[in-house]
């Protein structure tokens, strides 16, 4: 005889949201609600380039911008990224760049409004480094390389050799298989 479904008390029962009222009344604070005394606002310049060399940064006429309080970039704050194990320390400004959206610059202000002004006066020079897109054509020996080690980034180490493992007959398996499916798949991932 089959045992009777259990009863739960909340599983597979509608609840109510606690924060419903709040939610829908326009009461209910969210992060961009929070105002603290002293309280700065940050905003980060990004790379305009997916491959480049950042020749100079001249964050001057940011730092003068009354209301701006700090001005942060790769030539004076080294702040690690990763590091744990890694071949390759990563800051959270490199240099060289290695996507367009990589962060370049951060300002600390005390409103939002001038910390997006001080970013406007931020001058970068850049000098464009050759770049790869195709995952197979940056694995080739005269690629791109975006690290000292070349464009791998598994193994124990950041751009490291890669893990490669295989069980049973590969050509085998191909060979007695009713059909072969070859395909290229791509994710936004």
């Amino acid at each position: 005889m089959a045992e009777a479904p259990k009863k739960f008390s909340i599983v597979g029962k509608r609840t109510p949201r606690i924060d419903a009222y709040e939610r829908v009344s326009g009461q209910a604070q969210y992060t961009g609600d929070i105002q603290l005394p002293g309280m700065l606002y940050a905003r980060v310049l990004r790379s305009p380039h997916p491959h480049a060399k950042i020749v100079s940064i001249d964050t001057s006429k940011a730092e003068r911008l009354p209301g701006v309080k700090a001005v942060v970039h790769h030539g004076n704050a080294q702040i690690p990224w990763s590091s744990g194990g890694h071949t390759h320390r990563r800051f959270i400004f490199n240099n060289p760049v290695r996507y367009v959206g990589d962060p370049v610059a951060a300002v600390a202000a005390t409103d939002r409004h001038i910390a997006e002004e001080a970013l406007g006066l931020i001058e970068v020079k850049y000098e464009k480094i050759p770049h790869v897109l195709d995952p197979n054509e940056a694995l080739k020996p005269d690629a791109p390389k975006i690290g000292p080690n070349g464009n791998l980034s598994v193994g124990t180490g950041a751009f490291s050799a890669p893990i490669e493992e295989s069980w049973g007959d590969l050509e085998k398996g191909f060979g007695e298989a009713d059909r072969v499916f070859e395909d290229t798949y791509v994710s936004n991932m």
